[in-house]
């Protein structure tokens, strides 16, 4: 069965941006968690999960964005109609680009460790091999979230997002509605309605605490 959804979600430019976060250690993974206010539409009242590269570079995916669409309805194929979960908006960068987020006890591929057990997949010959044969716990998401070294630290600086540590059993929650409100709890300990206006934080200072239909164009050959 031949499938022509690897050129209609090109993910090699963003696999070599992240290439220097691969060995990453697990502990530079957190939860960014938008502020309220937040003045980017793209990641009004959303929870991140990213990862720090060496080189200072900020990848990851919005974990609280389901799209109305999955795989199955998008690729109406034999091989895609166990897919019936919903895709997820991963963020703004490389739209067309499939990724996922998945546990396993082995890689399938390169992917980026996240957690202990948990990766983020963005090379597209590991996508292929997660939709060959997908562990237990998968998610896939349209687009990703990235900044670059500098960016993200300025947009703390700015007060624009809350940082909690991250923990896998919230990336693959079914109803992610509450999900925002109840990080920010974490993080401030105030309810969102009466959050203040807080200062800014840095990666290492952290607090503990723990769509509409998107535009895709996945596209079958099988006939």
């Amino acid at each position: 069965m031949k499938l022509s959804w690897r050129t209609a979600l090109l993910a090699l430019p963003v696999w070599v941006l992240a290439a220097g976060v691969c060995a990453q250690n697990p502990s530079g993974t957190f939860f960014l968690v938008a502020k309220p206010g937040m003045p980017d539409p793209n990641f009004r009242e959303t929870v991140v999960l990213v990862t720090e590269g060496e080189r200072a570079q900020v990848t990851g995916v919005i974990v609280n964005r389901p799209t109305d669409r999955s795989l199955a309805e998008l690729l109406p194929s034999e091989r895609f109609k166990s897919f019936t979960d919903p895709i997820f908006f991963g963020g703004p960068v490389e739209l067309q680009g499939l990724f996922a987020v998945f546990r396993a006890d082995k890689l399938p591929g390169e992917a980026l460790t996240m957690l202990p057990g948990l990766y983020l997949a963005l090379h597209p010959n590991t996508i292929d091999v997660l939709l060959s044969s997908p562990p237990a716990k998968i998610r896939f998401f349209a687009g990703y979230s990235g900044w670059a070294p500098g960016q993200l630290r300025s947009e703390l600086d700015r007060g624009d997002w809350l940082v909690v540590d991250a923990d896998a059993d919230a990336v693959f929650l079914k109803d992610t509605s509450r999900l925002w409100r109840d990080m920010v709890r974490r993080a401030t300990g105030v309810r969102v309605d009466a959050a203040p206006p807080g200062a800014g934080l840095s990666l290492v200072d952290r607090p503990q605490g723990r769509v509409d239909r998107n535009r895709f164009r996945l596209t079958s050959s099988d006939r």
